[in-house]
């Protein structure tokens, strides 16, 4: 007998007792979702959890550089007569400054001419940069008698006029070539109105300017340029403005310099001058505390607001009785433990401020942290370098020629004595250049090979006569550095005081080193290599290379230092190391947040349980499918049985009515 419906058969409500019992059947799949639940909200809070420290670590990692805390004020009474900034090293002080003098760049005027476009002719100029001495100067010509002109190491420039150029060409040719001229063209309005002006894009008395113009240039070229302000009458151009030096006195102290613009005077100060005194003004140089009062601040405020984050999330209320997410959990408190343990350590080093408490912080009854004021101004103010270093990491070095470059892991905390033995050097060849007429020779005779930093080359000089060493010394250094560009390679080539051209790399260190071939126009006087730095630090040989010098045992292990001067400088000075407190918050939040750090693992934990979670709802889906279609399939064959044992029972009474009925009839007879 087939069953369209379950229950129909037997008359009883099958499907509700079904039901009834899925429902007992479904109990462990209830107390799974609870389990799932409370695993979804642990994992709510441990991602605030995770946020809040990230956010933590973020703000001390601001807070760990020694700039975030240095801030300085520098101010002239008179800002007409000079501007002034300060970096970190600069000292608070004050001075008198009284400006005799500006310096100038170098102006000089060719004569007219009547078009500037009119062809005047081609060659090569050589400018050289120096310095005036002696001799008499007439303002109105612009012109020297019985004057000496004394060469400066900038090295000559040699510029390539083309042939029938115009002025205009000219001053293009120039412009171009970056010889640190600047040309330009100014019509006066008289019958030949139009002059080539050159300017020095240096100021200084040792950048006046030299021109030679070559033999085989135009006549008229030579007439418009050959400039020799030590031949009297040798001067074709006219100065408008002389080259000269700025004069100042500091407090008293009489000081020249080349530029405006001096950052030399004052260790951490650079001047601008900008016009001459009429009487001295003061110039203020002030360390802003306020920086680093704000910085303090940020520093407890990030402080607090972590702990406060974590403290919502452990509370437990006595009165209601209520636990909050993560009351108790073993995590948190490890991170509770960890930034009080933090808190709690001493710095190292012999002298200066050594615990927070030192600077007017204090952790309260709370757990959080309080600032005193009063406490953390005076501490500024009686020993700032050390105040920051309660809080920041980084080196400071009390010596202009010690730089603090950087650290590794392995570096400590403390003042490391460095003592330098000798400074960086640059590799060198000096020639005596014996025949600067080039003009004779064939190509391969004027062919230099070349090996610079171990890089060989070669390069060709051009078939021509040079007028000077300078000239001759420009055409080189053009050469080479045009050929090396690609190397990364570039040189310096000057003629020295003994008259020699000296060929130096522009790197410092043992890898700097020039190797010139031979030729018939030029021998070798010397060569030398470059020397890396070599001195100690903390009383043991460090690792030189370059002017880099790094230490490599001992607590100062890793410290790396720039180390500056001229050969034969006597240098030594003290390094301080800190790292202060905002550096261990950042360098601990960082390991919290690390792929295997404690916030990270109890995610992944949490994650893992989830996911297990999710596995055991498919595993129980599938059983209570099997459960369900078991009772159904039993139910069905009960319904089926009683609809049988029904349709029976109603047969047998239908049978039984028919038998009664029969005797009835059968007595009545």
């Amino acid at each position: 007998m087939a069953i369209s419906s379950l229950g129909v058969g037997s008359g009883l409500d099958l499907e509700g007792i079904i039901e009834s019992l899925m429902a007992v059947e479904q109990r462990p799949v209830q107390l799974l979702a609870k389990k799932e639940s409370s695993y979804n909200t642990k994992l709510s809070a441990y991602s605030q959890v995770k946020s809040a420290v990230s956010t933590f670590s973020s703000m001390m990692g601001s807070l760990s550089s020694m700039s975030t805390y240095q801030n300085t004020n520098a101010s002239v009474a008179d800002a007409d007569i000079a501007t002034v900034s300060a970096n970190t090293k600069a000292a608070s002080s004050s001075y008198s400054l009284f400006v005799k003098q500006l310096a100038q760049a170098q102006k000089l005027a060719a004569t007219g001419v009547e078009k500037a476009n009119e062809a005047i002719g081609g060659g090569t100029i050589t400018i050289e940069f120096g310095k005036i001495t002696g001799g008499d100067y007439d303002e109105t010509t612009g012109k020297y008698t019985g004057a000496a002109f004394e060469a400066n190491d900038k090295g000559a420039k040699s510029i390539d006029i083309a042939a029938d150029s115009t002025l205009e060409d000219i001053r293009d040719a120039i412009n171009k070539a970056g010889a640190g001229v600047t040309a330009s063209i100014v019509n006066d309005g008289s019958d030949k109105p139009y002059r080539l002006v050159l300017t020095n894009s240096e100021t200084g008395e040792e950048q006046s300017m030299k021109i030679t113009v070559s033999d085989d240039a135009d006549d008229a070229l030579k007439t418009l340029l050959n400039h020799d302000p030590a031949a009297d009458d040798g001067q074709a151009l006219q100065q408008t403005v002389k080259a000269q030096n700025a004069v100042f006195t500091l407090d008293g102290i009489e000081i020249t310099k080349p530029k405006n613009t001096i950052s030399d005077a004052i260790t951490g100060v650079t001047l601008t001058l900008l016009a001459e005194s009429e009487k001295a003004t003061t110039v203020k140089v002030e360390q802003d505390t306020s920086v680093a009062k704000t910085a303090v601040e940020n520093f407890v405020s990030a402080y607090n607001n972590l702990v406060n984050s974590l403290k919502s999330m452990t509370n437990y209320d006595a009165e209601t009785q209520q636990a909050s997410v993560l009351t108790g959990d073993s995590a948190v408190r490890s991170i509770q433990t960890q930034l009080k343990s933090v808190f709690s350590q001493v710095l190292g080093g012999e002298a200066g401020y050594r615990m927070l408490s030192d600077v007017g912080i204090t952790l309260n009854k709370e757990g959080v942290l309080e600032i005193d004021s009063t406490k953390l101004s005076e501490a500024m103010e009686k020993d700032y370098e050390s105040f920051v270093g309660m809080f920041a990491e980084g080196g400071v070095s009390g010596t202009d020629n010690i730089e603090f470059d950087s650290q590794t892991s392995a570096t400590k905390p403390g003042s490391y004595e460095v003592v330098i033995e000798q400074v960086a050097t640059k590799g060198f060849t000096s020639l005596n250049v014996s025949n600067l007429n080039l003009s004779g020779l064939s190509e391969s005779d004027r062919s230099i090979s070349l090996n610079i930093h171990g890089v060989a080359k070669s390069v060709t000089l051009d078939q021509r006569e040079y007028k000077t060493k300078e000239e001759f010394a420009a055409a080189l250094q053009t050469k080479i550095n045009a050929e090396y560009k690609e190397s990364g390679v570039s040189v310096n080539v000057k003629v020295d005081d003994d008259g020699n051209v000296r060929v130096e790399s522009n790197t410092y260190g043992s890898v700097s080193k020039v190797s010139i071939g031979s030729a018939s126009f030029f021998s070798e006087v010397e060569a030398k290599d470059g020397q890396d730095v070599k001195g100690t630090i903390d009383g043991v040989e460090a690792e030189g290379n370059g002017q880099y010098l790094t230490s490599k045992t001992g607590d100062s292990s890793g410290m790396k230092l720039k180390i500056t001067g001229e050969e034969g400088d006597i240098i030594s000075g003290t390094v301080k190391f800190t790292q202060g407190f905002a550096y261990q918050f950042s360098q601990l939040a960082k390991t919290m947040l690390e792929d295997d750090g404690v916030i990270s693992s109890r995610i992944d934990g949490i994650n893992e349980s989830l996911e297990s979670i999710s596995k055991q709802y498919d595993s129980w889906d599938k059983r209570l499918e099997q459960i369900e279609a078991a009772y159904r399939a039993k139910f069905t064959a009960l319904d089926v049985l009683l609809a049988e044992l029904n349709s029976q029972s109603s047969y047998l009474t239908t049978q039984l009515e028919s038998l009664s009925s029969l005797w009835k009839q059968s007595s009545s007879k």
